[in-house]
């Protein structure tokens, strides 16, 4: 009998607590999903003395632990994809970063000098990829020199031609890229 009058003590000391809050809310607009939660409460307490006879109260623990953790495990593994595409990404642009100055270091080997130059690696959709280059685009122009005349000019310029020619095909054997794929400008005086 005293658990039957604390089960109807509980009841109404909640029901008392629910309308002082209900009163106590800023705006009406929000009572409506109040009275929704507050009515769910009020019949789980309804029927938790039942709950406890047929130990439905553990096997409701026991899948909302089970919905809580599978939910927790799907967060997470979505924060670690997020953290390692992050990751990923940041360590091509690192790579990006180093071709391009590697490139640059290879022009300063020829009568040349380069002015801008932009590496492509390959990465798809997700921000993985193989990390392989897969085009330069080079701007590059005469070193300063004495110009001279106008043959002297179209010297300079023959063998600047054939300095991005050579430095091409450094850049094909070293990086694996067809030549095709490599694009050299020559900025005119």
């Amino acid at each position: 009998m005293e658990r039957f009058t604390e089960w109807i003590r509980s009841l109404a000391f909640y029901l008392i607590f629910m309308t002082m809050l209900l009163n106590l809310l800023p705006d009406k607009k929000y009572e409506k999903y109040f009275r929704l939660f507050t009515g769910m409460l009020f019949i789980l307490l309804v029927f938790r003395p039942f709950t406890n006879l047929t130990g439905l109260e553990e096997q409701i623990a026991g899948v909302f632990e089970r919905i809580t953790f599978q939910n927790d495990v799907k967060l997470l593994k979505k924060e670690i994809e997020d953290a390692d595409g992050r990751r990923l990404s940041r360590l091509m642009d690192s790579y990006r970063k180093a071709v391009e100055t590697d490139l640059q270091i290879m022009a300063e080997g020829y009568d040349i000098e380069c002015l801008t130059v932009a590496a492509v690696i390959d990465m798809d959709g997700n921000g993985t990829g193989s990390g392989t280059l897969q085009s330069v685009d080079m701007r590059v122009r005469l070193k300063e020199g004495n110009a001279g005349g106008s043959d002297a000019l179209r010297e300079r310029r023959l063998l600047a031609n054939r300095e991005i020619v050579r430095l091409k095909k450094r850049i094909g054997e070293y990086y694996g890229l067809e030549e095709g794929n490599i694009t050299i400008h020559l900025e005119s005086e």
